[in-house]
């Protein structure tokens, strides 16, 4: 595409989260015009940082810990003067005591009992045998970690965590979720030891992008919700959103949508077919209520993440912002913890007051697993996010052959991020989507829909060098700053 055809174009851009702001910056970087609508007053979507009384809070914490070194020079650029490094310490709390995860026979060997160390022994071999070389078909999630793991380390460790996540069985799960999540993790690897992570939260990451497209000259419009999407014909689109100001209408050569996938074609026009509808609205998520606590103490771990296995605590991970950035925190004498409780909008954990699931973590915190006391606790906050991961029930792949079956019929219509492609993404995946996709739209071979496929274990170290990536596209760096 020549300048004056980039110049020509207009895409309006349906969300102002990772995926839906890397593709704008992207395209504004080469002198398309965007215009981003966001339904909410602030941009970041998942990806968003809260303040109070001197305290920052991530929305359940986000890492940046791709491989690609393309990208990783990308983000450097973009975020030049804010990053800092973290070490990475991930562990799972099971039964009183700490395992690094991923989950290593090491530690098994160090923390658990001569019996459950012969009895994980002997279901990995079994499992290996089963899954290897009688060539058991895997067909769910219960069947992939047990495949990996043997059922003991299965149990132990993944099970509950897994269930409490989905809020199912994981038997009813697909197993794609695990092979896209943890792809070649065995008991043998190495994690990631550091990874980069913007000073003052993760939002600062969606502000930056965000602040590049309007120097641009194109907008982010927010507090705007999209009531349809009406294809007039090949690359003419029309939006039509809701502000306070009333209804208002866009035209635009393409529409990249990031918003929920079932709630996209359920407000296409032309309407979609019975069955495409059915599928659309048969698209589950689940929900998750963050509790933020703030505390005097200087620190609780020194963990970046903790994985909570027990069933009677009401959250299932939590971080502690301090240990990512000093910033997080008012001063050295305070930390806090940010604690996921994942829920399903209705039900037993969704329906309890603001108040009661504070106070229910609280409890949790203090008596159960000892980790605060009352005192020490100087407030808290809570935040209730919907659509916050995409669920992988068994017959998920069908319903999505089906819709994008459907949306492929209409020519500038795109989707990516974690809602809009239903994939289970890391900010950095629906980051690289997004430029991806922007490099599509004026003009490059390239697939976005092919990032976070890789056939490997997304944080495991192989060797000491780069491995070659698969994002060969280079991008621009962000508008106003040098290349």
């Amino acid at each position: 595409m020549n300048n004056n055809e980039s110049n020509s174009q207009h895409v309006a851009i349906l969300g102002a989260g990772p995926a839906g702001l890397a593709t704008a910056h992207e395209l504004v970087a080469h002198g398309v015009k965007v215009t981003v609508i966001e339904r909410n007053e602030y941009v970041g979507g998942l990806c968003r940082t809260l303040h109070d009384r001197g305290y920052r809070f991530d929305l359940g914490g986000h890492r940046w810990f791709t491989k690609n070194e393309h990208l990783n020079n990308w983000f450097r650029r973009l975020m030049e003067g804010e990053l800092v490094m973290v070490e990475r310490i991930s562990r799972i709390y099971y039964d009183g005591k700490y395992y690094n995860y991923p989950v290593s026979f090491r530690d098994v060997i160090r923390n658990a009992g001569i019996f459950t160390i012969i009895k994980a022994g002997f279901s990995f071999l079994a499992a290996s045998f089963r899954y290897g070389v009688l060539n058991r078909p895997v067909t769910n999630m219960q069947d992939a970690y047990t495949a990996q793991f043997g059922s003991t380390l299965y149990d132990m460790f993944f099970r509950r965590y897994t269930e409490k996540v989905w809020g199912r069985p994981c038997d009813k799960l697909s197993s794609d979720w695990v092979a896209q999540r943890s792809k070649g993790l065995s008991i043998w690897t190495v994690a990631l030891e550091e990874f980069m992570y913007p000073r003052d939260g993760y939002m600062r990451i969606p502000e930056r992008m965000a602040d590049a497209v309007r120097k641009a000259g194109s907008q982010v419009v927010l507090g705007a919700n999209v009531k349809r999407i009406v294809h007039h014909g090949p690359r003419d689109i029309e939006v039509v959103y809701q502000t306070a100001t009333g209804e208002k209408h866009v035209r635009a050569n393409h529409v990249v949508s990031t918003i929920p996938l079932g709630a996209l074609v359920q407000m296409f026009q032309p309407v979609a077919e019975p069955e495409v509808l059915e599928a659309a609205r048969s698209l589950n998520f689940r929900d998750l209520i963050t509790v933020n606590v703030m505390l005097r103490k200087k620190q609780v771990s020194r963990d970046t993440w903790l994985y909570v296995q027990n069933e009677d605590i009401i959250f299932g991970r939590l971080h502690e912002p301090k240990n990512w950035s000093k910033a997080m925190v008012p001063d050295e004498d305070h930390t806090s913890l940010v604690l996921e409780c994942f829920c399903t909008a209705g039900d037993a954990i969704w329906s309890q007051t603001d108040d009661q699931v504070a106070q229910r973590c609280i409890r949790d915190l203090a008596d159960k697993l000892h980790f605060i006391k009352d005192a020490e606790v100087e407030g808290w906050q809570v935040v209730r996010t919907r659509y916050a991961y995409p669920v992988y029930d068994l017959n998920y792949t069908a319903k999505l052959e089906r819709i994008k079956s459907f949306l492929q019929r209409f020519e500038g219509v795109h989707i990516v991020g974690r809602g809009g492609t239903f994939r289970y993404n890391n900010a950095d995946h629906s980051i690289e989507m997004g430029l991806l996709l922007g490099r599509r739209i004026i003009g490059h071979e390239v697939d976005h829909l092919a990032v976070n496929t890789e056939q490997e274990y997304q944080e495991e170290i192989r060797s000491p060098r780069i491995e070659r990536d698969h994002y060969e596209v280079d991008v621009k760096p962000p508008v106003g700053t040098p290349s």
